[in-house]
């Protein structure tokens, strides 16, 4: 890998866990959802086994009344006759309290289903989406490397050709100095020789 596309598939790299990131966090908040309302949903028998529990204690109250009355009365008072019907009375309230219980539990039930349903297609959705920008920013990724690897390529091709343009124009200067030395000193023969014979005849 080139020095300059180094850096840019390191700044990708980050990107994508950035992305991912983000996506476990949605994830585990959606997860931590849906346990609450799973725990919520639970919680319904507890409030079954107080009613329960209320109405016995008040059904354990009144044989506890009826029975000391009845020890203290003779019989044949039409007690027994009264007792039944508290006791039928409390069989009505308990019924009633549980049916409401219940109904409510699958009201919240539904609500729940429904809620996690919605929740199960949004994260289904937004996995679609974050695998679909994984592929498109690693698409990206290859594109942009590839590019710096071409501009890479072409700047060393640059640089070799200048560097042959150089060392080519470095000996035409030689070549012409040396040419140009040689005239100098051709022509300081020259004259050198023009002056000697000009001696001579003097």
């Amino acid at each position: 890998m080139s020095e300059y596309s180094s850096p840019v598939t390191m700044m990708f790299e980050f990107q994508r866990n950035a992305i991912q990131g983000a996506h476990e966090a949605v994830e585990n908040s959606v997860e931590m959802q849906k346990n609450a309302s799973e725990t919520f949903v639970g919680n319904f028998d507890p409030a079954r086994d107080v009613s329960e529990q209320s109405t016995s204690l008040v059904r354990t109250g009144v044989d506890t009344y009826f029975d000391a009355v009845e020890s203290a009365v003779p019989g044949g008072s039409g007690l027994d006759e009264v007792r039944t019907m508290l006791h039928d009375g409390l069989d009505t309230v308990e019924e009633s309290q549980l049916d409401a219980i219940d109904q409510l539990e699958a009201n919240v039930r539904e609500g729940t289903e429904s809620s996690e349903e919605l929740l199960d297609e949004f994260l289904a959705a937004l996995d679609e989406q974050v695998t679909t920008l994984l592929e498109t920013h690693e698409d990206l990724e290859a594109q942009t490397v590839e590019g710096l690897e071409q501009i890479e390529e072409a700047l060393d091709e640059l640089q070799g050709e200048f560097e042959a343009r150089s060392e080519e124009m470095q000996g035409q200067f030689e070549s012409q100095a040396e040419a140009i030395q040689e005239q100098l000193e051709d022509m300081t023969e020259s004259m050198q020789d023009a002056a000697d014979t000009a001696d001579l005849t003097a």
